[in-house]
């Protein structure tokens, strides 16, 4: 394969990984939130025992001061609680509240389906391949830009 094909096949590659990431974005909108609020919610929606800051950063990679002006909105709202842990003073266990739910429960079982059903509609060798080669080609990429 010529330079010119790998080139061109990199930035189709690129252009679908931005636009799945519109797409986030403009269902996001329609609750006023953006896609890293909209993930924020969604990781704290799947995590009923909690998480910390620290590991929505981890995850998502989401700048710690993204995710604490975003933990201040969600608390000023009443969505989320946040309590010490023990063990290690400096983090707090953040999870959604009863209102957090209940705000939640209107906007990430439709993401979940519908990530859920676009997967399902692959069928099975499909999924495993998508995941292979993404997979592979992260950890390309990882070693490539250190």
């Amino acid at each position: 394969m010529s330079d010119e094909q790998i080139e061109q096949r990199s930035e189709e590659y690129v252009s679908l990984r931005y636009a799945q990431y519109s797409i986030y974005e403009r269902y996001a909108k329609k609750f006023g939130l953006g896609y890293k609020s909209l993930f924020v919610l969604r990781m704290l929606y799947t995590s009923p025992e909690g998480c910390t800051q620290n590991d929505i950063c981890r995850f998502s990679v989401i700048s710690k001061q993204t995710v604490s002006a975003i933990m201040k909105s969600y608390l000023s709202k009443g969505y989320i609680s946040m309590e010490e842990i023990a063990a290690d003073r400096r983090n707090k266990l953040v999870k959604l509240t009863e209102v957090g739910r209940k705000y939640a429960d209107k906007i990430i079982p439709t993401i979940i389906k519908a990530e859920h059903d676009s997967m399902a509609l692959l069928g099975d060798e499909k999924q495993a391949e998508l995941i292979k080669l993404c997979m592979t080609y992260a950890e390309n990429l990882s070693k490539l830009i250190k």
